[in-house]
């Protein structure tokens, strides 16, 4: 088996299971132990693993790391794929929202002088819901923002649980923009949090179109629980410095719609 198939194979088992052994692998691929040592030192390289003692885990954004931080990473590359994303929105639409630092920067760019008009935002981000709740003295563009039932938790400020997949289900939307923490060309787009993901993926069940919004550092990436298979996306939309991930090639073949900002 060649590497590009042996890594792949390795991405779709870390997503999986969560981990991998090197005794696993050899015995899948029929390879010596060194083979499967140089690919995931080459995994690890690339920023899509960690090798552990015996084998590896995958290369998660932290749990730990707080939004606060994570809005102010990439954020030249959040800011220009947002911009790119508003191109392929229009007046009149009802769009889903989930919770994320990419979300948070596709607010600031739909607050911003756009020219979309009578909007219907529907989100579990409450801070989605603040930027695009029209203020006193703002230019009135008839946005409405609905935010979705359910409990509440900060990092970010969101709702979620049992009434807030009920209170989508509600809705049908035009439009699903939604942030991964990983996006692969195998597995698709993926959550690190199970109930994150359970919210995204009812939004892609009740939206015509879903539009993933993932900067370079998700290319590549497994996590934990998938919610949009690469057949569902519309559209991804990227970074230039995408292009230099490995897997890049795999998921500009796996969906026709993805887009690179700026080109």
């Amino acid at each position: 088996m060649w590497q590009e198939e042996r890594q792949q194979k390795i991405r779709s088992l870390l997503a999986a299971y969560g981990q991998v052994s090197i005794d696993r692998i050899v015995e899948d691929f029929g390879v010596s132990r060194e083979t499967i040592r140089r690919d995931l030192m080459d995994m690890e390289v690339a920023g899509e693993l960690k090798r552990v003692r015996g084998g590896a885990v995958p290369m998660v954004a932290r749990e730990d790391t707080t939004f606060g931080v994570r809005i102010t990473l990439r954020r030249q590359e959040k800011r220009a794929i947002c911009a790119t994303a508003l191109g392929y929105l229009e007046s009149g639409q009802t769009i889903f929202m989930d919770a994320g630092a990419t979300t948070s920067t596709m607010a600031e760019a739909l607050a911003g002088p756009t020219g979309l008009t009578n909007l219907t935002i529907l989100t579990n981000s409450v801070d989605v819901a603040s930027q695009l709740t029209e203020r006193p003295g703002d230019l009135s563009r008839g946005t409405r923002v609905i935010l979705l039932a359910g409990n509440v938790k900060q990092d970010p400020m969101e709702t979620y649980g049992e009434a807030t997949i009920n209170d989508i289900q509600r809705y049908r939307a035009d439009v699903a923009l939604l942030a991964p923490w990983g996006v692969d060309a195998t597995m698709g787009a993926m959550n690190y949090f199970l109930h994150g993901a359970e919210i995204a993926r009812a939004m892609v069940r009740n939206s015509g179109r879903t539009i993933i919004l993932a900067d370079h550092s998700k290319v590549g990436v497994v996590s934990r629980s998938v919610f949009c298979e690469t057949g569902e996306m519309a559209h991804l939309i990227t970074d230039a410095k995408a292009r230099q991930k490995p897997g890049f090639e795999a998921l500009a073949t796996a969906v026709p719609g993805l887009v690179v900002a700026g080109e």
